[in-house]
Formats: C-alpha cells, structure tokens, sequence
C-alpha cells in the first residue's frame, strides 16, 4: 500500500458519507452523519484499494483466515483474500450469519474449502474485519460464534471508526482492534496514521517472508 493508495481510498470513502441527518443507526442511537460502507466495499477500485491497505496487516498478525458478520464484512473479506493472493498467500474467509440456517447444515457460519477441514476449527488463526465500529456489537457476535468453534483470535480491524465508537469496550478480547479510517462528531473522515504506519510495517515484515 503505498500512500497515494490510502488518500485515493479516502477520497472514494468519503462518498458513503450523508450528512442531511439525523439518523437511526442500527444501535439504536441518532447521529447527525450516516455512513454506507457499501458505497465503497462494493466498487471494484475501492475494493482493490481496501484489499491492499489491509491484507499485509491481517497476514502479519499471523491469520489463516479471516471473516466477519454478515453483510458488511463478506467483500472486505473476499478483497482482502484477493490481495493475500497477489502476495502469494493463501487466505480463506469465512462469514458468520446473524443466526444459525433453519435448513440444510444449519450452521451459522459459512466457510471456504480448505484441505484440513474444518476452516474454523481449533487453533485456526482468525482475523474479524467489519466495515464500522460503533458500539461493537455485530463484532462482539462474530468473536463469541468463532471462539465457541475453538478458532485463536488474533485481530479486528474496521474500515471506519465513528466518532462515538466503543472500540475500548472490545480491548478486553486481548487482540489488536484496528481502523484505517475514523471520523468526528460532524461526519468528517480521516486517516489514521497509526494504522499506516503499521500497515508499512506489516508489508515489509510480510515481503521479508
């Protein structure tokens, strides 16, 4: 990832914003600025550049897989695989479902092939990705769905982080819980330098093999 990477992708994150609010978020909560990760997760140049600002980062924090809750983690997920793959690196996803299927296996993940199945099984290190973090719960979910399966949890990263995020309410997991990106009280969006830092770091960590 380089640096006109990131801005590139911050200008094209920034189209998910609307700031004509109030809004409903899904926590229940009112905010004055609403954000669609979809906007981006599912254009195909945003997606390339979220795959390559994060896929270094999951594959140094040591992941075999990595997933999250439907809907919002399933492209950032399949674009972080992506660019895993352009690395060399083999990196299966995964999705957890809001609630167990009520037919077929009846499971509430769903999982790629893998030759030692099963994906999410005992020890299998796991990354939790999310398009935003504001209270956390959608994530708290996946991490509680992937732990009763015995997966090592080794990281979350979110797209956004909203300025209201209650990203200190998931440190008791004990991992890194990263964001690229995070906004203010009126919607306006930065990036984080921390994280590009560490991505830099990861990448050059990850080349080194």
């Amino acid at each position: 990832m380089t640096r006109a990477d990131i801005e590139r992708l911050h200008t094209l994150m920034q189209r998910c914003f609307k700031h004509d609010g109030p809004y409903t978020l899904s926590s229940g909560r009112t905010a004055a600025y609403y954000y669609d990760g979809k906007l981006a997760t599912l254009d195909p140049e945003a997606a390339a550049l979220i795959g390559e600002a994060l896929a270094d980062v999951v594959l140094d924090l040591g992941a075999e897989a990595v997933g999250g809750p439907e809907v919002g983690a399933i492209p950032i997920a399949d674009a972080v695989a992506a660019a895993a793959w352009r690395r060399g690196r083999r990196l299966p996803t995964f999705i957890v479902r809001k609630a167990p299927k009520g037919h077929g296996t009846r499971t509430q993940v769903a999982e790629a092939w893998v030759p030692d199945p099963p994906l999410l099984g005992r020890g299998r290190r796991v990354v939790i990705v999310e398009d935003v973090i504001t209270t956390g719960g959608s994530i708290q979910q996946a991490v509680d769905v992937v732990r009763e399966l015995r997966c090592e949890l080794v990281g979350i990263i979110a797209l956004v982080e909203r300025h209201e995020s209650e990203r200190k309410a998931l440190r008791h997991l004990g991992v890194p819980v990263l964001a690229p990106f995070y906004t203010d009280e009126t919607g306006r969006l930065y990036i984080d330098e921390d994280f590009v830092r560490r991505a830099e770091a990861a990448a050059a960590a990850v080349a080194a093999g």
